[in-house]
């Protein structure tokens, strides 16, 4: 399968366009190989996962975490000129997913709130709002059903119609117009003279976290071993006021403790995070309970290698699971 049909489908799953102004998301290291059958998926860019990676033959692998956020010079020994060697020695390419997939509506970044069954669902942090563009031209011929279909199947589009002076008008979600604009030139051998002008509504969100309602409320202690199961951890460290009943829940994955705030607003009796600092959790007006960073995200990249398994039939992608950096020591 060629590497850039690859890219097509990661940038698809993972829109570079949603990413946060500091993140860095996209192609890592731009390989020399053209075409691979392996696409190998890990949550970090660690020497050791990216050499499992390249051991089991893939020429194309995407991380969750970049190996970088800005440009780092390879002058200095340790695990980012090691990644470095080990992916340029093996002429492969390195992609990473990171806050814009965090930030995919529906996408596996929220496989907690969908494990938990969580109805009415809000973003807790909006980092993009875009309404999409109206798209007009006119065509001689009226428009065949064929393409009309095509073109409103496409990805991101709301409508199609032509009136019966000739002009036909498509309202499309502008991350996804360019893609369109070539099935429209496609379609008619030509790329007609095309008149765009930005909606005002509706307005399309992504952004961070989730802050929703259980099915049916329940205890604290119910809903602590029903978070223990499917985050797959014993223990779990909890900071503020424990509430006797649990019917709205919060959560983020990664670092969120900036956003215990905005779980408070949104009505949440818990927070559910990773990288729970001393002074917010002191200072908390809800309940937070620190999963880890590793645990959510873990997870969430495990089924982003299912999606990408069945969006990619002619290659195999493999899941490698990482290691959580922090271990439980008892003496």
């Amino acid at each position: 399968m060629k590497i850039q049909d690859i890219l097509s489908i990661f940038r698809d799953l993972a829109p570079e366009e949603n990413q946060s102004s500091w993140d860095n998301s996209g192609v890592q290291v731009a390989g020399s190989v053209d075409r691979t059958d392996k696409v190998g998926v890990a949550l970090e860019p660690t020497p050791a996962a990216l050499c499992r990676c390249l051991e089991w033959g893939a020429d194309a692998v995407i991380t969750h975490h970049p190996l970088y956020m800005k440009p780092k010079a390879p002058d200095t020994e340790g695990m980012y000129l090691d990644a470095l060697r080990a992916v340029i020695r093996s002429g492969s390419w390195l992609y990473a997913a990171h806050t814009s997939l965090d930030t995919r509506p529906g996408g596996p970044a929220f496989w907690l709130g969908k494990e938990l069954g969580l109805t009415g669902g809000r973003l807790l942090e909006v980092e993009h709002g875009r309404a999409p563009v109206e798209a007009s031209f006119y065509c001689e011929e009226p428009i065949t059903r064929e393409a009309a279909d095509i073109w409103a199947n496409h990805d991101g589009v709301h409508s199609v119609s032509q009136s019966r002076t000739g002009e036909v008008r498509v309202v499309c979600d502008e991350p996804h117009w360019r893609g369109l604009a070539d099935k429209i030139e496609f379609s008619l051998g030509k790329r007609p003279l095309f008149y765009l002008r930005s909606l005002t509504a509706p307005v399309r969100e992504v952004g961070f976290g989730e802050a929703g309602e259980l099915p049916e409320p329940m205890a604290f202690d119910a809903f602590m071993g029903k978070l223990s199961g499917l985050i797959r951890r014993d223990a779990l460290l909890v900071a503020g006021p424990k509430p006797e009943t649990v019917r709205t829940v919060a959560y983020c994955g990664g670092s969120g403790s900036s956003l215990i705030e905005r779980a408070s607003h949104a009505g949440a009796d818990v927070f559910v995070t990773g990288d729970m600092k001393y002074h917010p959790a002191v200072e908390t007006p809800i309940c937070v309970v620190d999963v880890g960073h590793f645990s959510l995200e873990e997870e969430m990249m495990r089924r982003f290698a299912q999606e990408l398994d069945e969006a990619l039939p002619e290659a195999e992608v493999r899941f490698f699971p990482g290691e959580d950096p922090f271990t439980v020591y008892t003496s």
